[in-house]
């Protein structure tokens, strides 16, 4: 994400941030398709994380209307606001990595199929990229 817009950077952001929880969202259907013989642990944390996902999803989408709404007026409670709930995009990026890390590591039915291994290495580089656009952005706006 480039930091050349202004007072827009924090529109920036949460287009970002409702992209990727969309993404996320996304994924947790993808792994439990592609990994039909799962262990019932690992489904449930990625059920519930898509339910996590998609209320984030939700409510960033909520944020953007409002902002819409007010011709992108932005105060500084509304700043604040905003650089919490990347803070938390962020949390749920991070503790999203670390539960596909683990099935990795733990999960025989994952061990045991080369496509799921490649995809879910491919879906934690797309979280970890999430993961630096929200840094950067939370590291910007420290700097202000």
């Amino acid at each position: 994400m480039q930091f050349c817009y202004g007072e827009k950077n924090h529109i920036r952001i949460l287009e970002e941030a409702e992209f990727w929880k969309r993404q996320e969202a996304e994924h947790t259907v993808v792994i439990r398709e592609i990994v039909s013989d799962l262990e019932e642990k690992f489904v449930e944390k990625l059920e519930e994380s898509q339910k996590v996902f998609s209320a984030m999803e939700a409510t960033i989408l909520q944020y953007i209307e409002r902002l819409n709404r007010s011709c992108y007026m932005m105060t500084p409670e509304l700043i604040q606001n905003i650089i919490h709930l990347i803070q938390v995009t962020l949390c749920q990026s991070q503790m999203f990595v670390d539960l596909l890390t683990t099935m990795m590591g733990e999960s025989a039915a994952v061990k045991n199929s080369l496509a799921a291994v490649v995809v879910i290495n491919h879906i934690i580089r797309e979280s970890e990229y999430y993961i630096g656009i929200a840094k950067a952005y939370l590291d910007h706006v420290a700097c202000m």
